[in-house]
């Protein structure tokens, strides 16, 4: 199927050269248009340029009329396959209960892990589809979903399976699904690091034989949850196995996160709050993109990373939601406004982190990206400009979103 799209206000192919000034790398077109071929954008100019080739009749033709048009979104970190909720915990983190407390009293990801052992994989799907859909009407074509709620090779081996079935059934998001190995340490475990030997010596070799096994295995390094030397085991053994590495690195302190995701040769090291100068160097040189999550912050009454010291070392900076229990957020609009508010990043370079740095964040040249060769993966939205994005929050500004050149969704005005 060839599909044109015409009249772009703004048209953001995100194509610019990395090292140009913020707004140039956004690579903007004023009436710009583009066309697609077999879910694949073939062409790249103006309206005006359109208008004067050959391209045949294609056979679906977008009028932007005069609106902006940006890549799609990639979320590049989510934990939104699970049951249940934990509405009640905001109220306990108002009175001054921390994230690591509310989950040493049983609360946190060890209540979801419960909620989610009882559910059946077909709700804990349905579940998932509901918020995977919520994020498309926002934009989002392309998200990362990761496993952690089973805490059991069992339990862990059913959430890969429903992971398997959630992208069979979603529509008009890509799902790249991820093992999280290493989120927490289950009650039933003996100690930690009984537990640790059982995820790498059992679990990790029975997911990488699975079909359609996840490209991605991650794990949360932090003090009280995993150390620094049991995630780098486990890591190992996660690429030795074929799978690409992620770690949640310095949430809450400084955990050596930043350096061993350099060590580990990981796709990208996510959350960096309490990061320090040298890590953030060190997985710069390395290639590691940061994955920041305000939302997270928002949420769990934390400091924002340093997200300008993060750019000045030379990482590349995506942003996520996180959308999970703790932090249920479904709009990257809003993740794109806290980044400039907490972070003090320029509007450019938050749209830059949900396309295409977010896609970086998963080893992916094909997304985040309006060029040839480029997935026809765009948002047509009902504002003027890209600054816009981060500005006015909290409306129904996405009007059309395309998957692959195909109309996955459409706002009924």
């Amino acid at each position: 199927m060839s599909l044109a799209l015409i009249n772009a206000g703004e048209l953001v192919t995100c194509a610019g050269a990395r090292r140009a000034p913020d707004v140039e790398q956004l690579g903007i077109i004023e009436d710009g248009a583009f066309v697609a071929e077999r879910g694949k954008v073939s062409w790249v100019g103006t309206t005006r340029e359109y208008r004067r080739k050959t391209f045949g009749r294609p056979a679906k033709v977008v009028d932007a009329h005069g609106s902006l048009v940006t890549p799609g979104f990639v979320d590049p970190h989510t934990h939104l396959l699970f049951a249940g909720s934990r509405e009640d915990e905001l109220k306990r983190k108002v009175a001054g209960e921390s994230y690591t407390e509310i989950l040493r009293s049983g609360g946190g990801i060890a209540r979801t892990v419960r909620e989610t052992r009882a559910a059946t994989s077909e709700a804990v799907v349905r579940e998932s589809l509901g918020r995977l859909a919520q994020l498309m009407r926002n934009g989002v074509t392309t998200a990362e979903v990761k496993t952690g709620y089973g805490q059991s090779v069992r339990e862990e081996l059913r959430m890969v399976s429903a992971l398997r079935m959630l992208r069979a059934e979603a529509r008009g998001v890509e799902v790249v699904p991820t093992l999280m190995g290493l989120h927490s340490t289950p009650a039933e475990a003996g100690s930690v690091g009984e537990y640790v030997r059982q995820v790498v010596g059992e679990m990790l070799p029975r997911v990488a034989k699975m079909k359609d096994k996840p490209a991605f295995s991650d794990c949360f390094c932090e003090e009280g949850v995993f150390s620094r030397e049991e995630c780098s085991r486990y890591l190992k053994a996660s690429k030795l196995l074929g799978f690409g590495c992620k770690v949640h690195a310095d949430e809450f302190s400084e955990s050596g996160g930043a350096y061993l995701a350099a060590e580990a040769g990981c796709v990208s090291a996510d959350h960096l709050g309490r990061s320090e100068p040298e890590g953030i160097r060190k997985m710069a040189e390395a290639g590691v993109t940061a994955v920041l999550l305000p939302g997270t912050s928002l949420f769990s009454g934390i400091p924002y990373a340093d997200a300008r010291m993060i750019l000045g070392a030379g990482c590349r900076v995506a942003l996520g939601t996180d959308l999970s229990p703790n932090s249920w957020v479904e709009s990257p609009q809003i993740v794109m406004s806290l980044a400039c508010a907490g972070m003090r990043l320029s509007p450019a370079r938050a749209l830059l982190g949900f396309t295409r740095e977010a896609a970086r964040g998963l080893g992916r040249e094909d997304l985040g990206l309006l060029a040839p060769g480029s997935a026809a993966d765009f948002v047509v939205h009902g504002l003027p400009n890209h600054g816009f994005l981060p500005y006015r929050v909290g409306g129904r500004y996405v009007k059309k979103v395309f998957k692959g050149g195909r109309e996955a969704w459409a706002q009924n005005d």
